[in-house]
């Protein structure tokens, strides 16, 4: 017997949360929404799994770069 879910998320609240936060905490944000959604797809076998490890992959390298990024602003400073 299946059960109902409720999904009381608001993007509302969270868009206002998340909007004003520097760009870093967002990537790390996407990047923590992106493992968690992989996992799952994984997780149920769904056929778009692959895609999506392949977009965290990116969003992971691109974090990379950022920390890289600031790490030579703060040494150049």
């Amino acid at each position: 017997m299946a059960t109902a879910q409720r999904n009381d998320f608001s993007f509302d609240d969270f868009n206002k949360l998340t909007e004003r936060v520097p760009a870093g905490l967002q990537v790390f944000l996407a990047q923590q929404l992106l493992a968690n959604a992989c996992w799952q797809l994984d997780k149920w076998d769904n056929p778009r799994a692959s895609e999506a490890n392949t977009v965290l992959t990116q969003v992971k390298i691109l974090r990379n770069q950022m920390k890289q990024d600031a790490a030579a602003r703060a040494k150049a400073e």
